[in-house]
């Protein structure tokens, strides 16, 4: 709650600041992918299939500056999903872990480099933090050990939370601008989230997240009111 908080105050803060402002309001298809650096490693094995039905709902704010520097800052909610299969195989046993993931989270958005290209052409790159609203997960953990053990559960059963509640992650941005109207632009644009801290609390712990997104933007220059003499 705190943390949403402050989220609303520094948005509200750079809505009033003085100074002009680009209001963009964006969403879209994105298409998630789970990964780790551990691959075929040793006695461990992973295999991630990509999710389907992913989509993503945005607000940003261009040209927030703060001290010398012009930001831009996002509000984005994100649903995505995805399967994973990892093994983890020794000489005196192994585990696996087949699952599907759906999850929903909301993130905020800090970009410090920023450029535009021929006028109409924005580059934005930055880093996020997002935070677990909501999760679904079925699948099943197995494994065996010597002499001739051997166990098998579903992991709803076992696990209230199959997620970590909060990631941190590098993103990047693209998006062409179509003037329509004074001061109001529609986007195209293309995103890339990479994540570096872990999806997962549970085995296979080192997944992360990379996400690709396709949207649409309207975005909205609002320029300062003249003082008052």
């Amino acid at each position: 709650m705190t943390c949403k908080l402050i989220i609303a105050l520094i948005l509200i803060n750079c809505l009033t600041a003085i100074g002009q402002k680009n209001i963009e309001l964006f969403g879209g298809y994105s298409l998630n992918r789970f990964h780790d650096y551990k691959n075929d490693e040793g006695y461990y094995r992973s295999t991630y299939e990509p999710g389907k039905n992913g989509y993503s709902f945005s607000f940003g704010i261009e040209n927030v500056r703060i001290d010398w520097l012009k930001m831009r800052l996002t509000l984005r909610y994100d649903k995505y999903d995805g399967e994973i299969e990892a093994i983890n195989e020794k000489l005196s046993g192994g585990y696996t872990t087949q699952a599907s993931i759906d999850k929903s989270v909301i993130s905020f958005g800090l970009f410090p480099l920023n450029f535009k290209i021929l006028k109409k052409v924005d580059l934005n790159f930055g880093i996020s933090a997002s935070g677990l609203i909501h999760e679904k997960f079925t699948g099943t953990s197995s494994g065996w050990s010597m002499p001739s053990n051997s166990w098998e559960y579903e992991l709803q059963e076992e696990y209230d939370r199959f997620s970590n509640k909060i990631y941190f992650g590098l993103n990047s941005r693209i998006a062409y601008d179509f003037k329509i109207a004074d001061d109001l632009f529609i986007s195209p644009q293309y995103q890339i989230y990479y994540g570096i801290s872990d999806e997962f609390i549970v085995f296979p712990e080192s997944t992360k997240s990379m996400r690709h997104y396709f949207c649409i933007g309207i975005e909205k220059i609002i320029h300062p009111k003249p003082e008052s003499e």
